[in-house]
Order: structure tokens, then sequence, then C-alpha cells
């Protein structure tokens, strides 16, 4: 019978991945507003790039949560349901 895995390190574990995720988002989004506050009022072109990069990290950011949420409610059910060992 596989090993159950320390529920409290889990959840800490996981906690401490959300929150390394979390401060990257934050750190992009600073680097966003330093960006566009250092350009000039009439470039909109740029400004139209910006944008798009944001939203394009932000749907890679949240591909890659989603993809987490899901491996992590994986392997914490797997004990629970029986499941195969990779």
């Amino acid at each position: 019978m596989p090993e159950t895995p320390d529920l409290k390190t889990l959840q800490e574990q996981v906690f401490d991945l959300v929150k390394r995720s979390q401060d990257a988002v934050l750190e992009a989004g600073r680097s966003f507003t330093e960006s566009v506050s250092q350009l000039t009022p009439g470039d909109t072109s740029a400004v139209d790039e910006l944008i798009d990069r944001a939203f394009d990290l932000t749907e890679r950011v949240l591909k890659s949560q989603r993809d987490l949420a899901k491996s992590v409610l994986q392997t914490v059910t797997k004990p629970l349901t029986g499941g195969d060992d990779d």
C-alpha cells in the first residue's frame, strides 16, 4: 500500500507554490505598469502591444494554474481512490 502523504506538508507545499506564482504575476504587473508609465502620450501602438502581451501572459498563467490545480487534485485523491502510482 502506498504511503499516504502528510496532508499538512502537502498543503504547505501547494500554498508555497501558489504564493510564488502570485508573486511572479504581481511582478509582471509592476513591470507592465513601469513600461506604460515610460511611454509618450501619443504612442498608442506601444500601449496596444503591451496590452496584448499582458493578456497573453495572463492566459498562460491561468492555464498553468489550472494544470497545477488538476495535478494537485489528482495527486491528493490518488491514495483515497486507490489509484496506481506513476
